[in-house]
C-alpha cells in the first residue's frame, strides 16, 4: 500500500513530453500529429470499406466524410487528451504518483474520446480498451 502513495520526482517534460518543455505546445504537437495520422488511417479504412460494401453514390456524397471526421476526432482526442490530462494531473497534484501518469491520464482521455465516437462503435472501443 505504501507504493501507491510514493511520488515520482519528475515533471511533465521529463516523463511525458520530452520533445518540448511547455505543456501547451506539447499538446499542440500531439494534436497535429494525431490528426494527420487519424485522417490517413480512417480515410483509407472507410474508403476501402465503402468500396468493398459497394456503397451507392449518395453514401460517398453525404455520409462518408462525416463518418471519417467523427472517427478522426475520436482518435485525435484520445491521443491529445492523454497528454493534456497527463499535465493537468501533474499541475493539480503537484507531482506524479505511481498511478497518475498512466491510468490517471488515460481514463478521462479515453472516456471523453469514446463520447465523440459514433454510438454504433462504442462496444468495439470498450472491448479493445479492456483487452
Amino acid at each position: 500500500m505504501a507504493a501507491l502513495s510514493k511520488s515520482i520526482p519528475h515533471g511533465c517534460y521529463e516523463i511525458g513530453h520530452t520533445w518540448h518543455p511547455h505543456c501547451g505546445r506539447a499538446f499542440m504537437h500531439i494534436t497535429r500529429g494525431a490528426l494527420a495520422e487519424s485522417l490517413r488511417i480512417y480515410g483509407t479504412l472507410y474508403l476501402i470499406a465503402a468500396i468493398l460494401r459497394k456503397r451507392k453514390l449518395d453514401y460517398y456524397l453525404h455520409k462518408l466524410l462525416p463518418e471519417i471526421l467523427q472517427s478522426t476526432s475520436f482518435l485525435t482526442a484520445n491521443g491529445s487528451l492523454y497528454i493534456a490530462f497527463f499535465c493537468i494531473l501533474r499541475k493539480i497534484l503537484g507531482k506524479f504518483y505511481f498511478w497518475s501518469p498512466g491510468f490517471g491520464a488515460a481514463l478521462p482521455a479515453s472516456y471523453v474520446a469514446i463520447l465523440i465516437e459514433r454510438k454504433s462503435r462504442y462496444v468495439l472501443h470498450v472491448f479493445i480498451h479492456h483487452c
